[in-house]
Protein backbone atom coordinates (compact mmCIF):
# COMPACT_ATOMS: atom_id res chain seq x y z
CA UNK A 1 0.00 0.00 0.00
CA UNK A 2 1.42 3.36 -1.03
CA UNK A 3 1.19 6.52 1.01
CA UNK A 4 1.51 10.06 -0.33
CA UNK A 5 3.29 12.43 2.06
CA UNK A 6 3.87 16.16 1.57
CA UNK A 7 7.44 17.06 2.46
CA UNK A 8 9.20 20.42 2.26
CA UNK A 9 11.26 21.07 -0.82
CA UNK A 10 14.39 22.06 1.07
CA UNK A 11 18.13 21.37 0.99
CA UNK A 12 17.65 17.89 2.46
CA UNK A 13 15.11 16.98 -0.23
CA UNK A 14 17.37 18.38 -2.94
CA UNK A 15 20.25 16.27 -1.60
CA UNK A 16 18.03 13.18 -1.60
CA UNK A 17 16.93 13.85 -5.18
CA UNK A 18 20.57 14.37 -6.15
CA UNK A 19 21.34 10.81 -5.05
CA UNK A 20 18.59 9.29 -7.20
CA UNK A 21 19.82 8.04 -10.56
CA UNK A 22 16.80 5.96 -11.57
CA UNK A 23 14.18 8.69 -11.99
CA UNK A 24 13.76 11.08 -14.91
CA UNK A 25 13.41 14.44 -13.13
CA UNK A 26 15.55 13.91 -10.00
CA UNK A 27 18.91 15.22 -11.28
CA UNK A 28 17.37 18.41 -12.62
CA UNK A 29 15.19 18.98 -9.54
CA UNK A 30 18.18 18.56 -7.23
CA UNK A 31 19.80 21.61 -8.87
CA UNK A 32 16.77 23.88 -9.02
CA UNK A 33 16.44 26.97 -6.89
CA UNK A 34 13.74 26.51 -4.25
CA UNK A 35 11.78 29.41 -5.78
CA UNK A 36 11.28 27.29 -8.92
CA UNK A 37 9.51 24.50 -7.03
CA UNK A 38 6.35 24.57 -4.88
CA UNK A 39 6.97 24.64 -1.15
CA UNK A 40 6.16 20.94 -0.97
CA UNK A 41 7.05 17.85 -2.92
CA UNK A 42 4.76 14.86 -2.67
CA UNK A 43 6.66 11.69 -1.83
CA UNK A 44 5.22 8.29 -2.65
CA UNK A 45 6.24 5.85 0.06
CA UNK A 46 5.78 2.08 0.15
CA UNK A 47 7.72 -0.91 1.39
CA UNK A 48 9.26 1.40 4.03
CA UNK A 49 10.96 3.44 1.32
CA UNK A 50 10.51 6.35 -1.05
CA UNK A 51 9.31 4.79 -4.32
CA UNK A 52 8.57 7.99 -6.21
CA UNK A 53 7.57 11.62 -6.02
CA UNK A 54 5.42 14.26 -7.64
CA UNK A 55 5.63 18.01 -8.11
CA UNK A 56 2.26 19.72 -8.34
CA UNK A 57 1.47 23.41 -8.81
CA UNK A 58 -1.88 24.97 -7.94
CA UNK A 59 -2.62 27.95 -10.15
CA UNK A 60 -5.28 30.61 -9.76
CA UNK A 61 -5.20 31.69 -13.41
CA UNK A 62 -3.96 30.60 -16.81
CA UNK A 63 -1.38 33.36 -17.10
CA UNK A 64 0.69 31.70 -14.37
CA UNK A 65 0.99 28.42 -16.28
CA UNK A 66 1.57 30.24 -19.58
CA UNK A 67 4.50 32.07 -17.99
CA UNK A 68 5.95 28.79 -16.66
CA UNK A 69 5.39 26.99 -19.96
CA UNK A 70 7.11 29.73 -21.93
CA UNK A 71 10.06 29.72 -19.54
CA UNK A 72 10.47 25.95 -19.15
CA UNK A 73 8.86 24.18 -22.10
CA UNK A 74 8.52 26.34 -25.23
CA UNK A 75 11.31 27.68 -27.36
CA UNK A 76 10.55 31.04 -28.98
CA UNK A 77 10.45 29.60 -32.49
CA UNK A 78 8.06 26.77 -31.52
CA UNK A 79 5.41 28.69 -29.56
CA UNK A 80 3.14 28.66 -32.61
CA UNK A 81 2.94 24.86 -32.27
CA UNK A 82 1.27 25.30 -28.88
CA UNK A 83 -1.63 27.51 -30.02
CA UNK A 84 -4.20 25.00 -28.71
CA UNK A 85 -2.55 25.22 -25.29
CA UNK A 86 -2.75 29.02 -25.28
CA UNK A 87 -6.39 28.99 -26.40
CA UNK A 88 -7.40 26.46 -23.74
CA UNK A 89 -5.46 27.80 -20.77
CA UNK A 90 -5.64 31.59 -21.13
CA UNK A 91 -9.01 31.99 -19.37
CA UNK A 92 -8.79 29.03 -16.98
CA UNK A 93 -9.03 29.62 -13.26
CA UNK A 94 -8.14 27.48 -10.27
CA UNK A 95 -6.44 24.41 -11.75
CA UNK A 96 -3.50 22.06 -11.15
CA UNK A 97 -0.32 21.46 -13.15
CA UNK A 98 1.56 18.20 -12.63
CA UNK A 99 5.16 19.17 -13.32
CA UNK A 100 6.76 15.86 -12.39
CA UNK A 101 5.69 12.35 -11.51
CA UNK A 102 8.47 9.81 -11.20
CA UNK A 103 8.62 6.30 -9.84
CA UNK A 104 12.08 4.92 -9.13
CA UNK A 105 13.12 2.18 -11.55
CA UNK A 106 13.06 -0.64 -8.98
CA UNK A 107 9.40 0.16 -8.22
CA UNK A 108 8.03 0.73 -11.74
CA UNK A 109 5.05 -1.28 -12.89
CA UNK A 110 3.58 -1.69 -9.41
CA UNK A 111 0.85 0.92 -9.72
CA UNK A 112 2.50 3.67 -7.67
CA UNK A 113 2.12 6.37 -10.34
CA UNK A 114 -1.55 5.43 -10.82
CA UNK A 115 -2.03 5.56 -7.05
CA UNK A 116 -0.55 9.07 -7.04
CA UNK A 117 -2.94 10.22 -9.80
CA UNK A 118 -5.91 8.67 -7.98
CA UNK A 119 -4.81 10.55 -4.86
CA UNK A 120 -4.60 13.81 -6.85
CA UNK A 121 -8.05 13.25 -8.33
CA UNK A 122 -9.43 12.79 -4.80
CA UNK A 123 -7.52 15.81 -3.47
CA UNK A 124 -8.69 18.06 -6.32
CA UNK A 125 -12.03 16.55 -7.39
CA UNK A 126 -13.33 19.61 -9.22
CA UNK A 127 -10.12 21.02 -10.63
CA UNK A 128 -8.85 20.63 -14.14
CA UNK A 129 -5.37 19.09 -14.32
CA UNK A 130 -2.66 19.67 -16.91
CA UNK A 131 0.52 17.77 -17.67
CA UNK A 132 3.23 18.25 -20.28
CA UNK A 133 3.53 14.66 -21.45
CA UNK A 134 6.55 12.90 -22.83
CA UNK A 135 6.11 10.41 -25.66
CA UNK A 136 7.16 7.51 -23.46
CA UNK A 137 4.60 8.35 -20.77
CA UNK A 138 1.63 9.26 -22.96
CA UNK A 139 -0.06 5.84 -22.66
CA UNK A 140 0.07 6.14 -18.87
CA UNK A 141 -1.77 9.45 -19.01
CA UNK A 142 -4.40 8.01 -21.36
CA UNK A 143 -4.97 5.16 -18.89
CA UNK A 144 -5.54 7.75 -16.16
CA UNK A 145 -8.28 9.44 -18.17
CA UNK A 146 -6.25 12.37 -19.51
CA UNK A 147 -6.89 13.67 -23.03
CA UNK A 148 -4.60 15.36 -25.52
CA UNK A 149 -5.03 19.12 -25.64
CA UNK A 150 -5.59 19.85 -29.32
CA UNK A 151 -2.46 19.32 -31.41
CA UNK A 152 -0.02 19.70 -28.51
CA UNK A 153 1.91 17.40 -26.18
CA UNK A 154 -0.10 18.81 -23.27
CA UNK A 155 -2.78 16.62 -21.73
CA UNK A 156 -5.72 17.47 -19.51
CA UNK A 157 -8.09 15.79 -17.11
CA UNK A 158 -11.53 16.89 -15.90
Amino acid sequence: MATIIAKPFDADMQALLGEIVTAYHAPELSKRDSSEIPDQIYVIEAEDAMVGYGIVWEYENGKQLIKKAEADYFSDDEKYLEKDFYIDIKNKKNFVFIEALDVLKDFEGKGYAATFIDWLKAKYPNKRMYVYSLDKSRNFWFKQGFEVLGGTVWMTYN
